[in-house]
């Protein structure tokens, strides 16, 4: 059996969930918002007024887009092997590479087809009132780079849980981790324990949402400011291309690692028995 037929299959599924239709209408309005009524500052800062609004919308991507990656990547594989399905699936003639592979791709391309039909329209209003298309679409292309690293995260979480329950519960704690312990709110710590700075850039980078975010602003803005002191330190470090380059290598770190971690321990899990409802294997 094909994998082909499994991707249409978890694709589809996807697609006619109320979660697809529901992450685009919300990235629609609410960068279309964000933009028209920063139409004022535009008219006094020029592109900078419109850049501003992009990096608002930025800030709901730090927030909605893991948020809306994790939860159906979560419990892609944990809800089919909680209703019995996964049993059925795997006894049919297709490797358990095969059903990961299928799983991790049709929820990837759903998620982030539903980022790029809301955020469209946002990248399409912006250039038509002046924005550069280029940091436009680049900002586009980090919030789907962004998605497709939660996306592996959830699977691989998915693979190690028994329930869609459970699943879900792991994936929201990782997601109040990572947003939770940005830079700004790990500053204060480093501060008062007397950590060095290098640390604190080190903990910036490998966060994926700290990555996304200043990759983002670096595209954005020419200014050093609004990327905050770590942000700032690693553009003298790397400098501003370099920055960025670190950052999306970052995340696309995350998005390979957390696939091939959840395919190998979903391919294992046959030789240690798969995990049953009710319990989560460690």
């Amino acid at each position: 059996m094909s994998a082909r037929p499994l991707v249409r299959r978890e694709l589809h599924d996807a697609v006619r969930r109320w979660w697809f239709v529901a992450n685009a209408g919300v990235l629609a309005v609410a960068g279309a918002l964000l933009l028209l009524f920063g139409q004022n500052d535009a008219m006094l800062l020029g592109q900078r007024g419109y850049a501003r609004a992009l990096a608002g919308l930025m800030q709901l991507g730090l927030v909605f887009v893991p948020l809306t990656a994790l939860v159906p990547s979560a419990a892609a594989l944990a809800g089919e092997r909680e209703t019995g399905t996964l049993d059925y699936l795997l006894a049919q003639p297709v490797t358990r590479g095969s059903v990961y592979r299928a799983k991790w791709a049709g929820v990837t391309t759903a998620v982030v087809l539903s980022i790029l039909v809301g955020l469209s329209i946002t990248a399409a209003i912006a250039m038509l009132r002046g924005v550069p298309s280029g940091p436009t679409i680049a900002l586009v292309a980090c919030t789907a780079l962004l998605a497709v690293a939660f996306v592996s995260i959830g699977t691989w979480i998915s693979s190690l849980t028994a329930s869609r329950t459970r699943a879900t519960s792991f994936g929201l704690t990782v997601w109040v981790v990572l947003v939770g312990l940005g830079s700004l709110g790990v500053i204060t710590a480093f501060v008062r324990w007397g950590a060095p700075a290098w640390v604190l850039q080190a903990w910036s980078l490998a966060n994926p949402v700290e990555a996304y975010r200043m990759a983002s602003l670096a595209i954005l803005y020419p200014d050093l400011e609004m990327l905050g002191p770590v942000g700032a330190s690693l553009i003298g470090a790397l400098g501003r291309p370099g920055l960025v380059a670190a950052s999306l290598a970052s995340l696309a770190a995350w998005g390979a690692v957390g696939f091939a971690a959840g395919m190998t321990a979903f391919v294992r899990s046959a030789q240690s028995g798969e995990p049953r409802h009710g319990r989560a294997a460690s």
